[in-house]
């Protein structure tokens, strides 16, 4: 089975040197200069908080865990408020109790994640840090959520990252110096807010990012946003205020161009795949490396879970509360929307009985033109209740439109309910 790409680069280890040092100790970082977070000097100031919290954390941690690298995450996560990084540490140490993070690695997947889930190591940068490619782009986060608990989906993830951790400690006592950091590339082909739209799949994204920053802090070295569409815009502000604003200064966003040439001054052409820029293949020959980076896909359906009934019941139960429609066969409905204010927040919720329906959300422009933001697809919203919600960053007037020209057999009722919060009063998800 892959983890991660394992394989193919095990006991590969990027500028091991025989002159270097074989280990790197508290004692001796003040000499190191690999030894603070992205190059960080310590002021006189700082050594001594570093010094009280490290009395303070020592009961907690074993003696690995108390170099200065690994002490300074928590300070710079919480501007070297002693107080609170201890605090943060303490609830990190309890959360990697709760979720099994120290046996994740251990863990028997299920299936659907180790072939469906898109992330894999490429290779590590200069400086010895592991690089992973995440192609987004290609992910069915509706088909793996309908195949996996959202406990697995969210394990997988920390399973992904103590993969990482553990390559880290074996490039330090390769290196001689501390490798504590990792480069993410996000590849955003294919992407549109289908991805995120989907009310649990960003319930998940949220948890994920809020997870990361409370357990991984100071991790991440660098993250390329790479092939990023106009739309990805909506999606980051969705994101964005959940991010510490030192991960942000890490996050670098670029088009269809430039960001060959920026990977390639961190990372050597022979860590990257060749569709990334470098000239990594697989033995067939195929640029990708599927070998090593999964690249997701659409989930089949044989791997979806047991449907529930609950779903149906709902429907006679509150009924009321929700908008009905009827569409003929071959019929379409589009539900205009006037926004006045931009950051307004245009929510909606549906379900339909028995079958699938088409979805989709556009913008009205001039010369009667609209701007598609969620693209129309057909979504089991007869299986789960469908929900999201889109930030309207310009004012005007939003089309939720409800398809079924597909349908040359079936009427379809659908039961909706739709709304526009103006901004400040849309509850945070």
């Amino acid at each position: 089975m892959r983890l991660f790409g394992w394989e193919s680069w095990r006991g590969s280890f990027r500028g091991a040197s025989t002159t270097e040092q074989d280990s790197c100790t508290a004692a001796d970082s003040s000499q190191d200069p690999h030894q603070y977070p992205s190059g960080m000097e310590l002021t006189p100031e700082r050594k001594e908080i570093l010094s009280q919290f490290r009395e303070r954390v020592a009961p907690l941690l074993p003696p690995h865990q108390q170099h200065d690298h690994d002490l300074l995450q928590w300070l710079v996560a919480r501007n070297f408020n002693i107080d609170k990084a201890e605090q943060m540490l303490k609830k990190s140490l309890e959360w990697r109790r709760e979720w099994g993070a120290d046996t994740v690695l251990e863990w028997d997947v299920p299936e659907v994640l180790t072939k469906y889930y898109p992330v894999g190591m490429s290779g590590h940068d200069k400086n010895g840090l592991p690089v992973w490619i995440i192609p987004y782009g290609g992910c069915d986060m509706r088909g793996l959520l309908s195949s996996v608990r959202k406990y697995d989906y969210i394990r997988y993830t920390i399973r992904v990252l103590e993969a990482s951790r553990q390559d880290m400690a074996r490039q330090t006592q390769v290196l001689g110096h501390p490798v504590n950091q990792q480069c993410c590339v996000f590849d955003l082909e294919n992407f549109s807010l289908r991805h995120v739209t989907w009310k649990p799949a960003m319930d998940v994204i949220l948890e994920l990012v809020q997870l990361y920053e409370a357990n991984y802090p100071e991790f991440l070295k660098c993250a390329y946003v790479i092939n990023a569409p106009k739309v990805f815009t909506l999606a980051y502000a969705l994101i964005k205020p959940f991010l510490h604003e030192v991960t942000l200064k890490k996050i670098r966003i670029f088009g269809h161009s430039g960001w060959k040439e920026a990977l390639l001054k961190d990372i050597d052409p022979d860590q990257l795949p060749q569709h990334w820029g470098g000239t990594k293949t697989d033995p067939d020959g195929d640029p990708k490396c599927p070998s090593q980076i999964c690249l997701g896909g659409e989930v089949p359906k044989k791997y979806y879970l047991s449907l529930s009934k609950s779903n149906l019941a709902r429907l006679s139960e509150d009924e009321d509360s929700f908008c009905t429609l009827t569409l003929s066969k071959g019929g379409k409905k589009r539900l205009k929307y006037d926004v006045k204010k931009p950051g307004s927040h245009l929510r909606w919720e549906f379900r339909t009985e028995d079958f699938d329906i088409g979805f989709g959300i556009s913008r009205k422009l001039k010369k009667g033109e609209e701007e598609v933001l969620v693209p129309l697809q057909r979504v089991n919203s007869q299986l789960v209740t469908e929900e999201g919600y889109l930030v309207c960053t310009d004012p005007g007037t939003y089309v939720v439109t409800f398809d079924n020209e597909f349908s040359y057999m079936r009427s379809k009722k659908v039961l909706y309910s739709v709304s526009v919060e103006p901004p400040g009063s849309a509850k945070e998800e």
